[in-house]
């Protein structure tokens, strides 16, 4: 018995049907690694021309002001190319107007830090400044042997001091002999009233009042630094503790002037 074979219908239309598929996705992978060369070129070009207008303005602007040497900026230039290489890289990569917003904030950022920092003294002067006027009691130091506070809302002068390492708010109080602490303050350093003996008169702008003697290792204020500095303790309840002429003895002057208590101290030798 004959078996002739005969491709079937069905095979050959499968075989046609493969063909342009074949072609299509050739075609498709041409097309796109034509797509990428022309992607690639462009980019180059775009780069190239970015770098050359930036290196040319820098080098313009070099010549214009003489700010950089090669001989003694060389690491400066070397890095100015790298961010010019940067920055052209980033123009060039496409979303240009994208890529040049995201390049000013962060060259603005930039900016702001290289401001602080070149006017970083400036800027604790009126750092202090504004704490002066918002916290008169801690003052401002004008000079290296001088500071000077103002006037509070209640036409008082405050003055903070460091006592033994404890933060004290006194009012200046130039009818009082000496520095009196109130009870409350007291018991911030340590004293116990009960053990003490209030066997002292004192002459303050309020009157007379009993105290209790004591000393006070370190007394600073700003600058000033006292130590072993007699004081006392009223027996009295108080709303400050009082800054009297036992601390301004120890000062070289001071002065009221517009509004302004200003302390004046021997420089240290």
């Amino acid at each position: 018995m004959k078996n002739d074979r005969t491709p079937s219908p069905s095979s050959s239309s499968d075989s046609s049907k493969n063909e342009p598929e074949k072609e299509w996705r050739f075609s498709r992978s041409e097309y796109e690694a034509e797509e990428g060369l022309e992607s690639g070129s462009s980019f180059l070009a775009k780069f190239i021309l970015i770098a050359s207008v930036l290196s040319g303005l820098v080098i313009y602007l070099n010549h214009s002001f003489h700010v950089l040497s090669l001989r003694e900026d060389l690491g400066q230039i070397l890095y100015e190319g790298i961010f010019i290489l940067f920055i052209s890289s980033a123009l060039a990569s496409g979303n240009t107007w994208n890529k040049f917003k995201q390049l000013a904030i962060w060259a603005a950022i930039g900016l702001l830090f290289m401001v602080g920092f070149s006017y970083r003294y400036e800027l604790i002067e009126v750092k202090d400044r504004l704490l002066s006027e918002i916290m008169p009691s801690s003052g401002l130091q004008n000079t290296p042997n001088s500071v000077t506070f103002p006037v509070s809302s209640d036409g008082h002068f405050y003055i903070r001091a460091q006592v033994n390492g404890v933060p004290i708010i006194f009012l200046a109080d130039t009818g009082a002999s000496s520095i009196v602490l109130s009870p409350a303050d007291a018991k911030k350093l340590g004293f116990d009233l009960q053990q003490l003996r209030f066997d002292r008169i004192y002459e303050t702008t309020n009157g007379t009042v009993r105290g209790s003697r004591i000393k006070l290792d370190d007394f600073q204020v700003q600058g000033i630094i006292l130590q072993d500095i007699r004081a006392s303790i009223n027996e009295a309840s108080m709303s400050n503790s009082l800054l009297g002429m036992t601390f301004f003895h120890q000062l070289k002057k001071y002065e009221v002037k517009e509004d302004k208590l200003t302390l004046y101290w021997e420089p240290k030798k």
